[in-house]
């Protein structure tokens, strides 16, 4: 697995996995083992099975999908991006399958053509506004997928942003995937805005070239993520000392008091953190400065010279007060130790 694959999937885990919107798809998988939908998979059964494990079963799933397509994605997106969402799933899942080695890639087209007939078989019975099911051998599944990430993308974004404000730590792994986001939507511009035929049609992604803030964007705080994950690392290795634990729960309690430094998108205020820095990196500039100058340069002989003459008079301070301490010894003994020589007169 590639770094952006890995990158794909962490976001999809993290971040996508848990919003309401994105766990539409899961309600499109839902099973349909022979229910009354797999009618309208009958004929095209045995050539399914032949191509692929399960493609029968996900026959049934698009069938079901395509008649209460409605009901399953009312009240949770507009109903203008119901036949996007229907076409993005069903491309997504054969892409799935292409990628587990559970369908050859010389059977795509195979495939997606017996989908498009039980789609007019469908379409010609009494179900009244079912989708359009857009097969175009010109748009590849890689391409298709691009474009699914594009629309999850914007589709959640909302959801997206909220819950990165709320756990900063998410923040290498949306800058990462945007990157790539980024570089889908150019993809997307190139193949939908110049009229390319690679462009599915009859699902309105053209109306996306208009929207000049179609791609929004979080300027996320890596440096913040980073510090919150080194600090989550300290918590879970001081966790069995309780006296370290309340120090770095005084720590981390600090940075969950509200602060008014956030700005609409969550953003918060470096200010104060560039000014340590600069602080810091002065400081920095200062002592190595004072270094090259006191090793390479004549100031430097001129200080040392400095030191070493105070070291000497120093020195010679110290010797001149023993030689004197020593002479009052000496005048000490002589006082307490000679004899007085007293001259006797006998009288």
């Amino acid at each position: 697995m590639d770094d952006l694959e890995k990158n794909h999937n962490d976001f999809q885990e993290k971040i996508l996995k848990e919003l309401s919107k994105y766990q539409l798809y899961e309600k499109l998988n839902e099973d349909c083992d022979n229910c009354e939908h797999c009618t309208y998979c009958k004929n095209v059964e045995s050539s399914l099975n032949k191509h692929g494990k399960d493609l029968y079963k996900l026959c049934c799933i698009f069938a079901k999908n395509l008649i209460t397509l409605t009901n399953i994605l009312k009240n949770e997106i507009v109903e203008d991006d119901h036949c996007k969402h229907f076409n993005f799933w069903i491309h997504y899942e054969i892409r799935k399958r292409l990628k587990a080695n559970e369908i050859s890639d010389n059977n795509i087209g195979f495939i997606l053509t017996r989908l498009l007939q039980v789609h007019y078989k469908i379409e010609s019975s009494s179900k009244p506004n079912i989708c359009d099911f857009n097969y175009n051998p010109k748009t590849d599944l890689i391409l298709w997928e691009k474009f699914k990430d594009l629309y999850d993308y914007t589709l959640n974004f909302k959801d997206i942003k909220s819950k990165i404000v709320n756990d900063n730590t998410l923040c290498p792994i949306y800058l990462k995937y945007l990157t790539y986001i980024e570089s889908a939507y150019e993809n997307f511009k190139n193949e939908c805005c110049n009229n390319s035929e690679k462009c599915p049609n009859n699902i309105n992604l053209k109306e996306w070239c208009s929207k000049h803030d179609f791609l929004l964007k979080l300027s996320c705080e890596e440096s913040k993520a980073i510090t919150e994950e080194v600090l989550q690392d300290e918590r879970e290795k001081h966790l069995g000392n309780p006296q370290e634990g309340n120090r770095l729960h005084s720590v981390t309690s600090s940075s969950l008091v509200p602060r008014n430094d956030i700005n609409e998108d969550g953003i918060t205020n470096n200010a104060d953190y560039y000014s340590k820095l600069g602080v810091c990196l002065s400081f920095l500039g200062v002592l190595s400065t004072f270094f090259y100058f006191y090793n390479f340069t004549t100031f430097g002989n001129w200080i040392r010279s400095k030191i070493l003459k105070n070291k000497i008079n120093v020195k010679l301070d110290e010797d001149t007060q023993k030689l004197l301490l020593h002479e009052l010894n000496n005048v000490d003994e002589n006082l307490y130790s000679d004899a007085y020589k007293i001259k006797y007169v006998p009288s």
